[in-house]
């Protein structure tokens, strides 16, 4: 099976996120003897390149942020070269994941145009939003931990876009989903059912999947990354990716406060790239100089040794998450996750076995958690080993694989009966 892969973005341009788990799962495709063809963007020239083995091909595509509600659903600058590019693959089947920036949504159309299955992976909740879902969250209620109303309210986008809104956007892609997507897929079932709840067609849930044995790294690794970092003898939270409002900081940084009065030596280890939010987050709270801990952007095995080093976890984001990679990672790696109730993480983490779930909003929760696991050896094994056997029974690439080449043999077949009845249909 020929396998084409589109992406808006790829390792290394975007080495966290639905990039990652496209990429990732093109390896698990080729370790099942599949042969697999990535399709990206860039707003550099287009070309066709190597990356570890795999063929991929380039497009162009650089415009105005303003302007993603309407060449998300059709950009001129890749639908051509793309239209050309996948007459000459002949693939059996294209998984579209993030293209609702470059490559955009008609992407799905062309794919069907020449013949290929197709089928849409859905990361996030952009297929009916324009950014961060939060509309179903009362910060003023910090116990409220589900019962959540994922339908938009009317004029919400609208609202929250303004003069970037299109009208026609939503409508468009629920169209080209509904009738171009030979099967559609949400990494979690609380995505599933966000999607579902705003008028999109049936959803599927394969769950992201990680390679275990990558995590397992050797001591020596280790301290020598607690060394760089200055990190000897203290206890660590890790957090990964970009540190900002909609991921909690505010909450977070206020549960460091009450953790540090019962663990004097604790160190947030955030990993992410040096950006002027967290350099001006790290000036707004002073206190926390020496706790706060930028460790850069780390891939590969680096990031597996970060994430050994650690004790737990932290996941607070304060709006939908769909999933949470960094603690199914943590899970793999014997650290702790402690994650928001607002998204798939619970489906990855389960309460008070493999970690633990709280609203963000309640940060005597939140920080509660956190001391418990730096504190309580005995819990923080306990959890880890659970959380570890977790990873292994449900979440594993090969697993993710496996579901994902099940779903695209049965668009294969849809498409296959599709083209047989049109050929059987009487002429009007």
């Amino acid at each position: 099976m020929h396998i084409v892969i589109l992406s808006d973005r790829l390792p290394p341009d975007e080495p966290g996120g639905a990039g990652r788990v496209a990429w990732q799962l093109g390896q698990g495709f080729v370790a099942a003897g599949q042969r697999v063809t990535f399709i990206t963007s860039s707003p550099g020239p287009p070309c066709t390149e190597k990356r570890d083995g795999f063929t991929v091909h380039v497009l162009h595509s650089r415009y105005a942020e303003r302007w993603r509600a309407w060449f998300g659903l059709f950009n001129p600058q890749t639908i051509w070269p793309l239209n050309r590019l996948l007459r000459q693959l002949r693939p059996d089947v294209v998984h579209a994941h993030n293209v609702h920036s470059h490559l955009s949504y008609h992407s799905l159309v062309i794919a069907r145009h020449v013949g290929a299955a197709t089928v849409f992976t859905a990361h996030d909740a952009m297929t009916v939003v324009y950014g961060k879902l939060t509309h179903f969250i009362d910060p003023a209620r910090p116990e409220q931990c589900d019962g959540f109303n994922y339908r938009l309210p009317f004029g919400y986008n609208l609202r929250q876009m303004r003069l970037r809104w299109n009208p026609a956007r939503n409508l468009s892609i629920r169209h080209t989903l509904r009738y171009y997507a030979d099967a559609r897929v949400a990494v979690s079932g609380e995505l599933k059912t966000v999607l579902e709840a705003n008028r999109q067609a049936p959803f599927e849930v394969v769950h992201n999947g990680i390679d275990p044995g990558r995590f397992d790294v050797p001591d020596a690794a280790i301290a020598v990354l607690r060394q760089r970092y200055k990190l000897e003898g203290r206890q660590v939270i890790l957090f990964g990716g970009r540190l900002n409002r909609a991921k909690g900081d505010q909450q977070l940084l206020a549960a460091l406060r009450r953790v540090r009065q019962a663990v004097p030596d604790v160190a947030l280890l955030v990993l992410a790239r040096s950006n002027t939010y967290l350099e001006q987050l790290l000036r707004d709270n002073s206190d926390l100089a020496g706790v706060i801990v930028p460790g850069g952007w780390l891939e590969g095995s680096e990031l597996a040794t970060a994430y050994r080093l650690a004790q737990a976890v932290a996941l607070p984001s304060v709006c939908f998450e769909t999933f949470g990679l960094t603690a199914l990672e943590g899970m793999a790696a014997g650290a702790v996750p402690v994650v928001t109730c607002f998204g798939g993480p619970r489906e990855v983490v389960t309460d008070g076995e493999t970690g633990f779930v709280v609203n963000p909003y309640n940060t005597e929760a939140l920080a509660d958690r956190l001391t418990r696991l730096l504190t309580d050896e005995a819990l923080r094994t306990r959890m880890a080993t659970a959380g570890r056997a977790r990873v292994e029974e449900h979440f594993t690439l090969q697993q993710q694989t496996e579901k994902m080449l099940a779903v695209s043999e049965r668009a294969i077949a849809r498409r296959r009966a599709g083209r047989s009845a049109q050929r059987s249909a009487p002429d009007s």
